[in-house]
């Protein structure tokens, strides 16, 4: 099992693209050798966040930053499993079960993201600052960016955070082990996990640097990273920096930055004719203006069942892990959708009569009605709509930061100061760009306290980014419950998980791979929450 100090001892080149694969954000037209050597780890970045196989164990859930999210997914209580879960690779994530700190579960998200931040470490650490040309000036930025998404991450991860279900009084207020170019392998090895406060301090400072590299940064493809996404990044570490102190000015500077991110990015919401469109929906960063950042993957590397399209697509043919499992929304959050929200028509409903769902399958009526159980997600579309040739459909881009986000963090983040301004900005947005024509939405009747509010905003944002990997961090961080076992859900029996406030199974558990190799972590990790919650029965 990797861990971090091997990860420092061995900088491995990242994978290198070819030039048909993913645009060069930066042309290398007479670049000296230390650029082109900065160029090529920097722009192999998000072929290792999307790396299949990256973990060495061959199993289907290797690919990186998709499955990271699929597994936090898995843990909301959002996602319902329709078909056969002996086709669900996600299982462990989504029963509770085996997410102690001995199960190969655990690499998933620990040796990636710290690959990642070796490899961000190494660019930042390689570049002089005071000699820099504005080639390298970009590299740099890029390089601060990649490190705080991952530091971010890793501390929404494992900061344990009190439940009803475990105890973790000795590590409470404590993130994960911060490695910088300068940390060393004997250092790595006795490396205590640092306070939270300092990594959200770390990972704003970075920001700020790349803020200053990145001003006069001219995109030349939609898969750069722009100052949109350095704001964005600000806005999330400052909402989560605001419900630890909860102080009205951290609040306001996520409010800040939220609206600086929507600004700078000139990013729009998608439109509901984007949201649906069968070839392009969820999967093509060009197609729409909404996307901030995402994640592209080339048809080169494109595998057949491991990967993101082949296990969330349901109209795609050529991976049993999409259709058999049918990943669907939890019914009760599908009943909680607005009359008149678009977005309810990603999923099928039981009586297929009520829309005109889209597809470019030329069987998807009899398809829709006789394959796929009711419930069923159609929201990640094959990409260009090809559903019978993997290595076209299933070189799909994958969301990072959609500009819809920064609208529901202002929201969240204006509402402590004032009530009425954050239920009117929810409104705004739902009404501006949600609500199909002779339909109005109204927060208000549900909204008349901030934890009403809270409620109401959560339930508008599971909705708007079920399957994109954000939900579970906004409800560990505001204590929300989450129901899979009820009379009527449309959930397998060992799927069932009720949890009375934030779960257990959000505190993530770092992996023995690790503690063995790092002293400082010894006594000091995360409780091992499996199969501590039973499935809800009758």
């Amino acid at each position: 099992m990797n861990t971090i100090y091997k990860h420092i001892i061995t900088l491995s080149l990242l994978p290198v693209l070819a030039a048909s694969c993913i645009r060069e954000a930066i042309p290398t037209d007479r670049a000296t050798a230390n650029e082109v050597t900065v160029e090529t780890q920097i722009t192999g970045m998000p072929a290792a966040m999307m790396m299949i196989g990256a973990n060495g164990y061959g199993l289907p859930w290797e690919f990186a930053l998709p499955a990271i999210h699929m597994a936090t997914d898995a843990m909301s209580g959002d996602v319902a499993i329709l078909g056969n879960i002996g086709y669900d690779w996600f299982f462990q994530w989504g029963t509770n079960t085996a997410l102690g700190p001995d199960y190969a579960v655990g690499v998933l998200t620990w040796d990636n993201y710290y690959k990642w931040i070796k490899s961000a470490n190494a660019i930042i650490g390689g570049i002089d600052p005071a000699d820099i040309s504005e080639k390298e000036k970009a590299f740099l930025g890029w390089a601060y960016v990649y490190r705080a998404i991952c530091y971010l991450d890793l501390v929404r991860l494992y900061e344990f955070k009190p439940n009803k279900y475990t105890e973790g009084e000795k590590v409470i207020g404590l993130g994960v082990p911060i490695v910088l170019p300068e940390t060393t392998e004997e250092m790595a090895k006795n490396n205590p996990r640092a306070l939270v406060s300092d990594i959200h301090a770390m990972i704003q400072e970075d920001m700020v640097t790349a803020e200053q590299l990145l001003l006069s940064y001219k995109a030349e493809s939609r898969y750069d990273i722009t100052l949109g996404l350095v704001y964005g990044i600000r806005a999330k570490t400052y909402l989560d920096m605001a419900c630890n102190d909860n102080k009205p000015e951290t609040f306001a500077l996520a409010a800040e930055y939220a609206r600086k991110a929507i600004t700078a990015s000139g990013r729009t919401p998608l439109t509901h004719e984007q949201w649906e469109d069968p070839s392009n929906g969820f999967n093509n960063i060009n197609a729409n203006n909404s996307w901030i950042w995402g994640l592209p993957l080339p048809s080169e590397q494109v595998d057949n069942l491991v990967g993101f399209t082949p296990h969330m697509s349901t109209e795609q043919t050529w991976s049993a892990y999409g259709f058999s499992v049918a990943r669907g929304i939890n019914k009760n959050l599908y009943n909680s959708i607005p009359a008149g929200d678009f977005r309810k028509y990603s999923w099928l409903d039981p009586d297929l009569t009520i829309y005109s769902y889209k597809s470019t399958r030329t069987d998807a009526k009899a398809y829709f009605a006789d394959e796929l159980p009711s419930y069923s997600n159609i929201k990640f579309r094959p990409a260009q709509g090809d559903y019978t040739d993997f290595k076209t459909g299933g070189a799909a881009d994958h969301p990072y930061m959609r500009v819809e986000e920064m609208y529901f963090i202002e929201a969240e983040a204006k509402a402590h100061a004032s009530l009425q301004e954050g239920r009117n900005l929810l409104n705004t947005f739902m009404n501006s760009y949600r609500m199909m024509d002779g339909y109005k939405y109204d927060c208000t009747p549900k909204a008349s306290t901030l934890k009403g509010f809270l409620n109401e905003l959560m339930l508008m944002k599971r909705i708007e980014f079920w399957g994109e990997g954000i939900i579970m961090f906004d409800l560990k961080r505001l204590d929300m419950s989450s129901y899979r076992g009820y009379v009527g859900t449309n959930s397998p029996t060992s799927y069932r998980l009720n949890c009375d406030g934030r779960a257990p199974y959000w505190n993530f558990a770092i992996s023995r791979g690790e503690t063995q190799n790092n002293t400082a972590l010894v006594g000091f990790n995360n409780p091992d929450p499996s199969d501590i919650i039973k499935p809800w029965t009758k």
